[in-house]
């Protein structure tokens, strides 16, 4: 972790203070879930119950160069208050640190362990730190205390810090992270927890991941007065959004790249006879390519409630020398309209540009409606429609506009669950009349957040689609009779949010599609995995 060379100097609490504010664990019973309580009071307050928790010395002050290891007394302070039962140890810790104790130490790994990790906090190794008390956050209530009243103490410098010190912020605000991070990933019911990690990401300016643990936090119904603080933050943040951004790659196995039909041949009319070909392409190919899609946004100020978002996206993927690679080019532009604190909508104009084997194989412009609104603490729903005019560099047959519209709610059944519901619509009318269709399509979801770091997520989706006509050979219908397709998903994700490189985590994905109908050449099966990094906390 970096560290800022800057002297801070913090007072003294005394350890019956600290006691009477949150006494020790009664022996055998975890008590981490704190109840939430009505103080939270914006970014720059704590919720009521949250410790004030100083440095201290016992000449009251205690200057010196490194900001976290400025928390030495504190932590050790912290730790022996706490668990002054099971920990009355503080020969741990380093000689020079004046005003405590120094007892013989408890035996024990777990005691052990802790005492360790208050070295480690001492010296400001935070991750070492996380590190040695991570296997008991699951059993010993003392390990989910220590890194708990750590953050705090982290989070209430950062606050306290001038703005002229950002640097020596910005290490406290990281540190307060990674500490509640460790707590979630064992603990992820945990909400006063998630409020905390929340809070240090609003103050750090990451708006995307504080605002989803604020949504989650707001699942556990809270009390009143801090759903409405943390109405605020989302409100301020909703305002204060500029610059948004995502990056992903990941390796892609695919057991038929092209959701080609199994079937290598075809029957065509020829000369008032039904006879069958072998297509020289048929058939099922697979192959392990690489998937990567990036984007950013910039939403420039033009008035109080409205913003000018601008924006563009990349999609890659590549299946070494393959017909079926991929490459992806688009942009937008157009209003942001704040309607309130909880709603919101935008009109883009969207420009795409495709490529296929390294040939450009179409483009598209078209208009695309947003809008969103948070309906209760736990629900919220969003709408789209577009409208788009496609052109293909070869396939010009399929040329035409296309609409689509869309409706989905999420709902927060819990802090650790939470479900999608979408349904949706899209109608195409390319020039040949025959391939006009309709689509309908429904997806649910779940995602659940388990311990040992674990995420969990699995996705529903069919989709129906008629056609006017029965189709161009060769996915056609033999008999004349109008196209029907029908399309089943199922996608499952396993997460490891606890292992971070870089702020990403490993994600494993395997989609499962298949589809019937009654032309020829276009069902298929398929199965498909990404190996990928995504970011969370």
């Amino acid at each position: 972790m970096h560290r800022a060379s800057m002297p801070v100097t913090l007072s003294a609490p005394s350890c019956a203070w600290l006691r009477s504010m949150h006494p020790g664990p009664a022996p055998g019973k975890v008590h981490f879930h704190l109840p939430l309580q009505t103080g939270f009071q914006g970014h720059d307050s704590r919720i009521v119950g949250q410790k004030q928790l100083q440095a201290c010395t016992s000449q009251g002050e205690c200057p010196m160069r490194n900001p976290v290891s400025a928390l030495a007394p504190l932590l050790a302070a912290t730790l022996l208050c706490l668990s002054g039962t099971a920990l009355k140890s503080a020969e741990h810790l380093p000689a020079s640190q004046p005003g405590i104790a120094a007892e013989a130490p408890v035996p024990g790994s777990v005691e052990r362990d802790l005492n360790v990790a208050v070295a480690l906090l001492l010296q400001g190794e935070v991750e070492d730190a996380v590190a040695v008390v991570r296997p008991h956050l699951s059993q010993d209530a003392r390990a989910v205390d220590l890194l708990f009243e750590a953050g705090l103490a982290m989070l209430g410098s950062a606050q306290t810090t001038p703005p002229s010190q950002a640097e020596t912020r910005e290490v406290f605000l990281d540190a307060s992270i990674i500490l509640f991070r460790a707590i979630l990933a064992e603990h992820p019911d945990f909400v006063r927890a998630r409020l905390e990690l929340a809070r240090a990401f609003f103050l750090r300016g990451r708006d995307g991941l504080a605002r989803r643990h604020f949504e989650r936090a707001l699942a556990a119904n809270p009390p009143a007065p801090v759903v409405a603080n943390i109405n605020r933050h989302l409100a301020e943040m909703q305002a204060r959004k500029r610059w948004s951004g995502y990056f992903g790659m990941a390796l892609a196995p695919d057991t038929n790249i092209g959701a080609a039909s199994a079937s290598e041949t075809v029957e065509l009319d020829v000369f008032g006879q039904r006879l069958p070909f072998t297509l020289d392409d048929g058939g099922e190919q697979s192959g392990v390519g690489i998937a990567l899609w990036a984007g950013a946004e910039r939403q420039e100020p033009l008035a109080p409630n409205w913003r000018l978002r601008l924006g563009g996206d990349i999609f890659l993927r590549d299946y070494s020398g393959s017909r079926f690679d991929r490459l992806g080019l688009g942009g937008h532009v157009g209003p942001r309209w704040l309607i309130g604190p909880r709603t919101e909508a935008s009109l883009l104009l969207a420009a795409r540009r495709d490529w296929q084997a390294g040939d450009p194989s179409s483009r598209s412009l078209g208009f695309r409606l947003e809008a969103s609104r948070r309906l209760s603490p736990r629900l919220s729903g969003r709408l789209g429609a577009s409208w788009i005019e496609k052109r293909n560099d070869e396939s010009t047959h399929l040329d035409g506009p296309s609409t689509d519209l869309s409706a989905s709610l999420s709902w927060a059944a819990t802090p650790i669950l939470q479900t999608d519901f979408r349904v949706g619509w899209t109608g195409e009318r390319p020039e040949f009349e025959d391939l006009h269709s309709r689509t309908r399509s429904v997806s649910f979801g779940a995602r659940a957040a388990l311990p040992r770091g674990f995420n969990v997520s699995g996705t529903l989706t069919g989709r129906w689609t008629g056609y006017e006509g029965p189709g161009r050979p060769p996915t056609n219908v033999l008999d004349g009779m109008p196209r029907e397709d029908m399309t089943r998903s199922v996608r499952i994700s396993v997460l490891k949010r606890d292992l971070t490189i870089r702020g990403f985590s490993p994600q494993l994905s395997v989609t499962h599609e298949r589809r019937g109908s009654n032309a020829q050449q276009a069902d298929y099966r398929r199965t498909g995995a990404e190996i990928s990094f995504v970011r969370q906390f």
